[in-house]
């Protein structure tokens, strides 16, 4: 059924032609006759018919109006954000576990992100996901971790010892770990790692090394880190910002560094010590220690999501037809939707072969490279219609002929590429399968993927009223923008247009935010080079006292961190530092850093 709001415009509509048509009545008598009208009413059918369908046809266009004309902002979002337009699909944490038998591993091998998962079946239907991070699968075995209270010097410390694998041997320079639990847990952990290290100390066979605590990575915010595909159109930025917003889990990731030429061989066990500073975040620690083990440190994980490619149902093109339903699989219709359309081609038979041409998008910037060639644009549409009795939303296609080579409908076919998600599907996996809950091809056997967390629920860009137009306007945000009174409220309210979702966890984190301040300053890129001095800007943030008391506050930082950066002007730089309230020992400076602008 149509949505109750089209239902009220229909009815005002009707009740202002009733209005309306008695008064024409009164002023037009014998026309009103002719039609049968009195007081606003027919007695002729067919008329009252023509009077109901001319009014559903004005609510249509007057809930456009009210939604602020969604073709118009569509259409700017296409070609300034198309990521905005889209639904973001389901994300989980996957775990790759090699068998120490069956898999004959004896050194490190690398697993490339954007292997395909297959699920279990649900209803005879298969969930497909992607992985997002390279994986690389290491020999070794994480035997205990070890959380305790050092009264010597009153501080915690943390130790986890590791062990290769009989026959293997362990060459690398780095190993990366998931913090596997509750978000309470896991952030303060991240923070204690990341941010309140006091010594980081490596020991293997009796010698102890001492690490850099800085030297532990931070993993989900590079360039090719994103739960979504890089795309030209998109800025990092706002890739970050749907990643943090959506998917936190995806930062829960470290990488601690291994001493320089370290190799390790068979049944050899080190130890990673970490001793934290005195802090309020540490003294947490007593209340969770008993829960912290060896479980909460996985290794072989990486975010997975559920994209797929998908070549749609063929198109054969109508003369009387403006736009075409997009069907990605007409057998799984209710659990296959369309993600992003990649490309379009035109087939035509002609004599015993059949010849492709492409069909660039109408709102796309490629249309130099189609001069000549067809002249054909398609353009695509997301709107809900009625599908077998029931309100889906659908994805629709549009040809703009432009040119002498129109779509015949006697031989042309379309055939469109597309990338898709199983609906709302993946949010009916069930965890826990002794054999693994997903199948893939991957280089080497004896590999058993397990889900760490379930599938979360596809997320939709908001669709009502001015916010579209507000997502547009914040697509202009700079450091100019957040400098002054107003650059506080400038920068919570872009942050809270990315909560699709209404989480008050993301409220409350966004409203930590009190004072932003943006000054000019000069400085060092490298520090022990006198001639790397360059101009940049520092970006004071100062949250409220209740940033004390939430977990998450850390990691928040370290986004605003990067994301900023992203806005560094050219041949600068941005350097953030945030403190809670006037809490000097909250000070954190963070590191310099010029964005991803090229620097001439």
């Amino acid at each position: 059924m149509f949505e109750n709001k089209l239902l009220s415009y229909y009815q005002k509509e009707l009740t202002h032609l009733k209005k309306y048509g008695a008064a024409f009545s009164r002023q037009f008598p014998k026309v009103a006759r002719r039609l049968g009208m009195s007081d606003g009413l027919s007695e002729d059918p067919h008329v009252e018919r023509i009077i109901e369908s001319f009014a559903l046809l004005t609510a249509q266009i007057q809930q456009r109006l009210d939604e602020d004309m969604p073709e118009v902002t569509d259409a700017l979002l296409t070609v300034l954000a198309p990521h905005l337009l889209r639904q973001f699909p389901s994300v989980c944490i996957v775990q790759m576990l090699p068998d120490i038998k069956s898999s004959a591993m004896t050194a490190k091998n690398l697993i490339k992100s954007g292997v395909e998962l297959f699920s279990k079946p649900i209803n005879n239907q298969v969930c497909r996901f992607r992985t997002v991070y390279p994986v690389t699968l290491l020999p070794i075995t994480l035997q205990k971790s070890l959380l305790a209270f050092n009264e010597d010097d009153m501080s915690w410390r943390l130790e986890l010892v590791f062990s290769v694998w009989p026959g293997a041997e362990l060459a690398t320079d780095r190993i990366r770990l998931y913090l596997n639990g509750s978000a309470s847990i896991v952030n303060v952990l991240y923070n204690l790692l990341c941010g309140e290290l006091k010594s980081l100390s490596f020991g293997e066979g009796g010698a102890w090394h001492q690490l850099k605590p800085e030297d532990i990575g931070a993993v989900g915010f590079g360039a090719d880190e994103g739960l979504l595909d890089s795309d030209s159109l998109i800025s990092p930025a706002h890739t970050l910002l749907q990643d943090y917003f959506f998917f936190p889990q995806k930062f829960h990731f470290i990488d601690l560094p291994l001493p320089e030429n370290f190799i390790a061989g068979s049944h050899r066990e080190f130890t990673f010590r970490f001793v934290f500073n005195h802090c309020r975040t540490a003294r947490r620690l007593e209340s969770i220690a008993s829960i912290i083990d060896r479980d909460v440190f996985r290794l072989n994980c990486t975010p997975a999501i559920n994209l797929f490619e998908q070549r749609a149902e063929p198109i054969t093109p109508h003369a009387n037809m403006a736009e075409y339903p997009i069907t990605p699989d007409v057998r799984y219709k209710s659990s296959m939707e369309v993600w992003s359309v990649d490309r379009v081609c035109a087939l035509r038979v002609q004599g015993n072969d059949i010849v492709s041409r492409p069909i660039y998008p109408l709102f796309g910037l490629d249309h130099s490279a189609s001069d000549g060639e067809s002249g054909i644009y398609w353009q695509c549409m997301q709107r809900k219609w009625i599908d077998e009795q029931d309100t889906t939303q659908g994805w629709f296609i549009a040809f703009s002929d432009c040119g002498e080579q129109p779509l015949g409908p006697e031989s042309d076919m379309v055939s469109i590429s597309l990338t898709c998600t199983n609906r709302d599907l993946a949010t009916q996996l069930l965890n826990g399968d002794p054999a693994g809950d997903f199948e893939s091809e991957l280089p080497i056997s004896g590999v058993k993927i397990k889900a760490l967390t379930r599938p979360s629920a596809p997320l939709r860009p908001p669709m009502k009223q001015a916010a579209r137009w507000r997502l547009i306007s914040q697509l202009s945000l700079n450091h100019m923008l957040l400098n002054g009174a107003q650059g506080c409220r400038v920068l919570k309210e872009t942050l809270a247009l990315y909560n699709f979702s209404n989480s008050p966890i993301n409220e409350r984190l966004i409203n930590l935010i009190a004072q932003i301040e943006v000054t000019p300053i000069i400085a060092r890129l490298v520090a022990n080079d006198p001639r790397s001095m360059a101009r940049g800007v520092q970006i004071n943030i100062t949250f409220t006292d209740e940033a004390n008391d939430e977990p998450g506050h850390f990691l928040l930082c370290r986004f605003l961190d990067h994301f900023l950066a992203l806005y560094a002007p050219v041949n600068s730089f941005s350097r953030v530092v945030t403190r809670i309230g006037a809490q000097e020992e909250s000070l954190r400076q963070w590191p310099i850093r010029a964005g991803r602008l090229a620097w001439i």
